[in-house]
This record gives structure tokens, sequence and C-alpha cells, in this order.
């Protein structure tokens, strides 16, 4: 009983109850992995094979690292048939056996994401339907909605509100498209992810022998994150398990955060009116974070109704209060954090920090306030300036500045979809290539050229030279005002929203989020061209994450839901205020609400010692700043657990430069008296670069970097590898450098 040896009671309970339906119900930190571990053990101690263990859960790495876990501690036990995983892959497996049984080949071919995307955009171009009503993307997710809630086609076909909710929104053609699309992967003998719960549902319901033997094989099931569950796998789970009854559940209803992805919390809420005769334990004791930490996620969550009752308790000391910071702006809150943590450095770790925030976008400002104090960061997800939508956007700024940018042109040059093809591309860049002449110079000669295109593509590449020529004429004009127009003009937002996914609407937050960093950039910069801003943007990407490639002392970043499972000594949330946290997507809906404070109940959870919230007065969103409310879950916490600091007013910021300097009630930039290099005329025209004076061994003062001494020069002095004071080393691109030769 070796496994019981560092167990609480509760959890020794859990582990040696093993026959029956079971709920546990287990709170942050509560040691749940550690149970299901030694439940597993139990199991097999009893004498029952692997091979009829079946334990599921939500990521390949949990299922690793719960095989990893059993093994080491029965060694001499082979779990190689041990039934251990996904969802998708367990029933894949299963499916592998068995799908000839409903009219598949056993080498069926499983579809990703972009495969099933590919193939409704087939059927949206063979019934001949608008693609600007019909998209693609849009589609795919509310199929996948409708599959993971047990309505096929047929049983669409004969919903009539679903048909009148096609109607109002303009898509009548919606079931075909979804009959089609289901009738086709059977047809090519392919399954989407979807499909391999949705077959495996349909082969135990239509064969009840194949369903008898898996019953047979399955006789302890075991359930990872329950909460996260969604009605398909339910279904699934509650067919397998009616024989022996042996269900294992191991979730937590406030930690329930999924429902965009289909997840139902009711699941986990109901779970005892599906099971009446279901043992239930509790686990309460946390063993990760402070008193202080629980009693203000405590007060929190119990604002929720939907939800079941239990008291997250610790041993632990009562520990600090949670940090409450009002803070100016959202360019002030990244450089107040990145403050807080510089000073706290080295005696806590970059890498005992985590930043969270509720969406994407808002990484950015927090990016900008760590590489102003040369702190080692990494972003789960892509960095701002790396996602997709973003680096499209710069590409257009890039060949409107420079018509010769031939990757920036092929980028963009069908983005957003306009018509001009692939076949089309590469024609273009083969004669560019065969005649030497660069690929715009082609396609502003489109008509006068022999080349094999027809007459539609030929006036929609005409159409986009004239598009680029437009706002190159005016590149010299506000960076913001050009910016905002071309986004206008490319009609990006609104393609974006008419998706209305949750994919969507997170690029339409980090357009605008771009938008509001070219806004800053220019109020703050006396040159404030595309040009200039291009420069420094190029900058920053050279050097990005530059330090961490071999070194994990980095401050991490990501979203809240990427967070989940996770633990930090110190953990900053930032953003809290109405319309983004909790989300404008939800300000409507009581139950979205509920799942926004189970969201927020996660993130503070995530901390060992310290929590620091943070909200700003005023935020840079639509074009101009807004003067934001606190979040409504702050007043939720019980005010014994918080204390407060007013920065929004009196706030001065100690990095180096640049400096912050009140004005008008907001923090704006002031660049430095002292006469930086000039490297480039106003106007961005030729740029120049200056030799004469860049030698190795020189010191120089970098405007944001700071003091540092040149220990190599490349490419004829065009780059420049900087030792700075920090013994941090970084690559200067010398023609977008501000800086001082200081001796």
């Amino acid at each position: 009983m070796n496994h019981l040896k560092n167990l609480n009671y509760i959890q020794q309970e859990c582990v040696k109850n093993t026959d029956g339906p079971m709920i546990i119900i287990s709170g942050p930190g509560s040691g749940k992995t550690r149970v299901i571990t030694c439940k597993i053990i139990q199991i097999l101690n009893m004498g029952i094979n692997p091979y009829n263990v079946l334990a599921l859960t939500f990521t390949n790495k949990s299922a690793k690292e719960m095989v990893s876990r059993v093994q080491s501690m029965i060694k001499e036990k082979s779990l190689s048939n041990l039934w251990a995983g996904t969802f998708h892959s367990m029933f894949a497996r299963i499916l592998r056996f068995e799908a000839e049984l409903i009219g598949f080949n056993t080498h069926f071919t499983i579809l990703d994401n972009d495969d099933s995307k590919s193939m409704i955009k087939r059927i949206i171009q063979d019934f001949k339907l608008d693609k600007e009503i019909y998209k693609p993307n849009a589609i795919f997710s509310k199929i996948s909605l409708l599959k993971n809630n047990l309505i096929n086609p047929k049983k669409y076909e004969n919903d009539y509100e679903l048909q009148k909710t096609d109607n109002t929104k303009n898509q009548p053609k919606f079931y075909l498209i979804y009959k089609n699309y289901v009738e086709r992967c059977k047809k090519n003998n392919n399954m989407d992810f979807d499909d391999l719960l949705v077959n495996t549902l349909n082969l135990l319901k239509d064969s009840p022998k194949t369903l008898l033997k898996y019953q047979d094989i399955f006789k302890y099931i075991l359930i990872d994150e329950f909460q996260d569950t969604n009605l398909l796998q339910l279904e699934i789970i509650k067919i397998l398990a009616e024989k022996n009854n042996n269900l294992c559940v191991v979730g937590d209803d406030s930690q329930s955060i999924y429902s965009f992805r289909g997840a139902n919390i009711n699941n986990i809420l109901n779970f005892n009116n599906l099971y009446p005769k279901a043992k239930v334990f509790k686990l309460e004791e946390n063993y990760r974070s402070s008193k202080n930490i629980l009693d203000a996620a405590n007060s929190l969550i119990s604002y929720n109704e939907q939800k079941l009752e239990k008291i997250i308790w610790t041993q632990k000391e009562q520990g600090e209060k949670i940090q409450l910071t009002k803070i100016e702006s959202d360019k002030s809150e990244g450089l107040m954090i990145a403050e807080k943590i510089k000073k706290n450095y080295p005696e806590k770790k970059y890498s005992d920090h985590l930043i969270l925030y509720r969406m994407n976008s808002q990484s950015r400002s927090i990016e900008e306030g760590l590489r102003r104090f040369n702190i080692n960061y990494k972003v789960f997800g892509l960095s701002f300036y790396k996602r997709k939508e973003i680096k499209d956007l710069l590409a257009y700024l890039k060949l409107i500045v420079n018509k010769q940018d031939e990757e920036s042109l092929i980028r963009i040059i069908n983005f957003p979809a306009r018509g001009i093809g692939k076949t089309s591309i590469e024609k273009i860049r083969d004669y560019s290539f065969d005649k030497s002449i660069p690929i715009w110079k082609v396609l502003k000669k489109i008509n006068d050229i022999q080349i094999n295109i027809n007459g539609g593509t030929k006036k929609k590449i005409i159409k986009f030279c004239e598009l680029i020529e437009k706002y190159s004429s005016n590149q010299f004009k506000n960076a913001f005002e050009l910016t905002n127009l071309l986004i206008e003009n490319l009609n990006l937002i609104n393609l974006l929203n008419k998706e209305n996914t949750i994919e969507s609407l997170s690029k339409v937050e980090n357009i605008k989020e771009l938008l509001n960093a070219i806004k800053l950039f220019s109020d703050e910069q006396e040159d404030n061209t595309i040009a200039n801003f291009l420069d420094q943007s190029v900058l920053v990407n050279e050097n990005e994450n530059k330090n961490n490639e071999d070194n994990e002392n980095y401050v991490s970043l990501m979203t809240i839901h990427q967070s989940k499972g996770l633990e930090f000594s110190h953990v900053h949330i930032i953003g809290m205020e109405e319309n983004i946290f909790p989300s404008q997507q939800a300000m409507f809906s009581k139950k979205d609400i509920e799942e926004e404070r189970r969201l927020l109940y996660v993130a503070i959870t995530r901390a060992q010692e310290q929590v620091h919230l943070s909200y700003c007065k005023s935020r840079f969103r639509f074009n101009s700043y807004i003067a934001n409310e606190p979040s409504r879950f702050l007043n939720e916490i019980n005010k014994k657990c918080i204390h407060e600091l007013d920065l929004s007013n009196n706030q001065k910021i100690n990095y180096k430069k640049p400096v912050f300097k009140k004005k008008d009630s907001l923090f704006t930039f002031k660049t430095p008296k002292k006469k930086l290099i000039k490297v480039s005329n106003s106007k961005y025209e030729e740029k120049k670069i200056i030799q004469m004076n860049l030698e190795i061994g020189k010191n120089i003062k970098h405007n944001i970097f700071g003091k540092g001494k040149i220990v190599n020069l490349t490419d004829l002095n065009q780059k420049m590898e900087v030792e700075f004071e920090n013994n941090t080393k970084k690559t200067i691109l010398v023609r977008y450098a501000k800086f001082d030769i200081i001796d």
C-alpha cells in the first residue's frame, strides 16, 4: 500500500473506493493527478488487467504523465496495453478495428481542421454560394458545434427553429453544406476530429455486439477534467459504463471555462442525477496557494449560482494580500509590471512570474514594457508581431514604403481574397525570374506583356496596384491615419466580424491593438511616418526573445485559458476592466458572466505566493482613449484580501530612456533632449548608413536598451552587435537604430 502513503484521509478514501459510480470534486492544487494515478494502481493491484482500464484525459501530455507516474510506482507490471489517452485518440483506436461496421474502411484518413475547411470551401464553390455569406471558417465552427451537441444533418433538417435562424442570417443553404460535407467525408473515407466521437457513438448504438465487446473490455473507466466534457462525450461514456457501472469522474465545476469549445458544465453539475447512488468526494485541501489567495478565490466564486458547494482551504500561512493597482493607461500598465519584476530580481527569478490576460491582443503593451526593462520573456502562443493578421498588415505597410519588397508583395497580393490565384502568382514569379524584372514592374505592365493570365485576373491585379500606389503616394503622412484608412479600405474588420468565430474575433482585437500601437507611435514621434514605425517594429522583431534561446529564466505570458493546470510563485492578471474582463461578449448573459468569473478564479488559483491585479484608468481602444470602469469582479473579492494602490495620477516609471511625463492626465512619450544620431532623412528616402563613427570597442547609448559596447560589425556596418550593461547581447540594425556614440 505504498501508493497510499503520502495521501491525506480524503484522498485515500477516493483511491480505496473503486467500485460503482463516483465523482471526485477536486479544487485547484488539491492533488487530483496524484489521486487518479494512485486509483489506477489500486485497481491494478486488485488483479485487474491494464487492458480492462480506460483512463481519459484532454491532452496527450496529461495521459503520458499519468502513465509515467503509474509505471514508476509499479515497475513490475507492463502498462503497454493500458487504455490511457485523449477521447479522440482512444476512440480513433477503436474505430481502426471497427470502422467497417459503420460503412468506413479501417484505413480511413483523419482530417485536420485545415483539411475540413478546404472541403467546405469546395462545397460552397460547387453550390455556387456567396463565400462572403457562407464563410468556410464560420461554417466549419458551426458544424463542429452541431456534432458535439448530437445534432446530425437529419436532425437538423427536421428542426424548424434552426432553419429559421439560418434564414434570419441569410444562410438558407447551410443545411445543404452540412449534409454534403458529411456525405463527402464518408464517400472519401475521411473523418474529422469530431467524427471520431460521432462515429464511435454511432458504432456503439448501431452494433449491440460491438457495444457488449467494449463494455466487457472497459471494466473500469476514469475521466479527468470532467467539467470540460461535452454532450457527445458524455453519451459515449454513459453507454460504455452502463454494464459494469465502475465510472469515476474527476473535475472542478469552478474551473469549467471551455464552453466556447462545446464543454457543458451541466455534465458535472448533474452527475448525481444521472447516477443517484454515486459516491461523492471533495478534495478541498489546497497544497499550492496561501490562505489569502484562497480566501480571495472563494469569496469571488461564491457569487456564482451554478456551482457545487465546496470551500477550498490550506494549512499554509496567511501570506501576502493581493495587490490591486489602478494605473493610467495600458502602456503604463506594461511598464509598471516590468518595473515590479525587475525590482524583485534576482531574489525572484523571471521564471517565477506569470502574466495573464483575457485576450491575446493585450500581450503587446506587456511585451513592450518587458523589452524596455530588458527582461527575458516567452509568449505562449504567438507573440504579437508574429501573428498572421499582424504580419499581413505589416506586409501592406512595407510594400507601400518599398514596392520592391517581393516577399511582402507575394504575401498580400491575394489578401484579403481578391481572386488572384496561386497559379497566376506563380506565372508572374516565373516571368519575373526569366526576364530579370522585379515583380512589381511585371504587375504594372500586366496588360502589355505576354503572360498567360486571363483578363479578369489582370483587372484585379491592376486594381491591387492602384491601391498600393494610392497609399504609397501618401506614405509620409501620419502613420496612424494612413493605416486606419487602409484597414477600412480592405474591409478587414467587417470580413472577420462576419465570420463570428472565436478565432476571427481574436484577429479583430489584434488588428485594433496594432492600430493602438501605431496611434501611440504617431502621437509620440515627430517623424510619425509608416517607414519610421516599421523601422521600430523591425528592431523589436530582430531582438525578440533572442536571449531566451538557451535560457529557461523567462517571464511567461499567456491567456488565462492556456494557464489551466499551471502554477507560479507570482501571478499578474492585467486588464481588470469592464468589457475586457468580463469580456464584452459576455455582458448580456448571466451564464456567460458566471463562466468569466470562473475564468478569474482559475487565474487567481495559479498563484502560490502572490497575486497582482491591475486595471487602467483609460485604455486606448477604437482609436481613442476610453475611460474604463473597474471590473465588477473586483468588488466581489473580499476586501480584507486586497491591498489597493492608485498610480493613476502621480506615477513615475523609473526605466532607462525614454521616460514618461504627465501631460493632460495621460502618460505620454517624451523623446530625450539629447540629440540622437540620425541614420536617414526625415522622409525616409534612400537610407545612407553612417559608417565613419562605427568601430568595434566604441561605447554607445541606445534610447531603449541603454549603454553598451560595440563588439562586432557586419554587412558593411549595417549591423552591429552590442553588449549592454546587463550582459545581454543584441544585434542592432544601424539604419533603424537611434543611439549616441558616447566616447
